[in-house]
């Protein structure tokens, strides 16, 4: 059975800008209330835990509906891999995952697919919706409030199984007699009153998988570490506006920067920009992950790849087409394996230059 990272994510983009106190690295809870967001695979997510960055993370917030929704491809068997910090139980059973091929809201009971709660004893079970039928009930106390647990969870909707543990331990295992084409997960905070609890998430990792996959494959702990540019690349034919004392420098902050960036307006230019070495000895490696911020500000058809540069060898992505006028754009692709093929190695990360082509 082999793991394929498809998405990562830091969810630093939601939170508020006020931290409250360190609870446990890489944790930085916020005072936030999540409310109702969406994101998307195809949107593109910024992730911002590293050298020179503020380590964030989203809290879902303690209201009724709080939360957010992740439309996903349909892919057949779904992994994800998340830090998960709880800092109590909630005041009755509440939704914390809703698997199912419609939006469903965070606080409500879905038409269709499964969903995961969690009550005021610890106990996990796992819902059919469209039945509210308990197809699974882990150990009373199997979930403590004041706890970080890495969570795994994975589904396999075609009358397969879904499955959720706890740093390595299975809790809940639900073995399927329903099928459903999963296209969302909402992530929901447990409390169904205004005093119930919250939850913490970071660090979401995603997997595409080769079908010898089971309900006990389990997505072990990753961190998703941002690497932002501190030195010129190969290539720097955009124009720094803003007075920025190199192409690398507009474009090495926490955010967009709308007086601080780089632009052009030709087809083929590229820039390329030297980034931060990973922290410690890694020994696995998913994958990397390459989002930029965009904006397109004049006519006619542009669209903006993406590059991975190793030792002068070059992955880029999908052309983005990109709209004349639109707000900044986040802009993700996901590089498997390392320019050349291969795995990705700490060498290769710390060698490795992104880069942006106007296309």
């Amino acid at each position: 059975m082999a793991l394929t990272l498809e998405w990562a994510c830091g969810f630093e983009q939601f939170g508020a800008p006020t931290d409250l106190a360190q609870i446990v690295q890489p944790w930085s809870a916020q005072l936030a209330n999540g409310n109702f967001m969406g994101i998307s695979t195809g949107a593109g997510v910024r992730t911002l835990q590293g050298s020179g960055v503020i380590p964030k993370a989203l809290d879902l917030g303690n209201y009724v509906g709080s939360g957010i929704i992740w439309a996903v491809p349909n892919i057949g068997t779904r992994f994800l891999g998340m830090g998960w910090f709880l800092p109590t139980l909630p005041g009755g059973e509440g939704n914390l995952f809703q698997i199912t091929a419609t939006p469903t809201l965070p606080d409500g009971q879905g038409a269709d697919g499964v969903r995961v709660t969690l009550d005021n004893t610890g106990t996990v079970r796992i819902r059919q919706n469209s039945t509210n039928a308990v197809l699974a009930t882990s150990a009373t106390y199997a979930v403590s409030g004041n706890s970080q647990y890495w969570l795994s969870l994975s589904c396999n909707p075609n009358a397969g199984w879904v499955t959720l543990a706890l740093n390595g331990a299975i809790i809940a295992t639900a073995i399927l007699g329903i099928s459903f084409a999963l296209q969302y997960i909402t992530f929901c905070s447990a409390g169904w009153q205004s005093n119930g609890q919250n939850v913490t998430i970071d660090d979401l990792v995603s997997y595409l998988t080769d079908g010898t996959d089971t309900a006990a494959t389990l997505v072990p702990s990753r961190s998703v570490w941002t690497s932002l540019p501190n030195a010129v690349g190969d290539k720097t034919q955009w124009s720094r506006m803003g007075g920025a004392v190199a192409n690398w420098a507009s474009v090495d902050g926490q955010a967009y920067q709308s007086t601080l960036y780089n632009t052009t307006s030709q087809a083929g230019t590229l820039d390329y920009y030297n980034i931060t070495d990973l922290p410690g000895a890694p020994t696995v490696l998913d994958g990397l992950v390459l989002t930029a911020c965009a904006r397109k500000e004049d006519s006619g058809a542009r669209s903006l790849k993406l590059h991975a540069r190793v030792n002068g060898a070059d992955d880029v992505s999908s052309p983005f087409t990109l709209t004349t006028g639109a707000a900044f754009w986040y802009l993700s692709a996901t590089f498997p394996q390392a320019p050349g093929g291969g795995a990705w190695t700490p060498s290769a990360v710390n060698l490795c230059q992104i880069g942006l082509e106007a296309a």
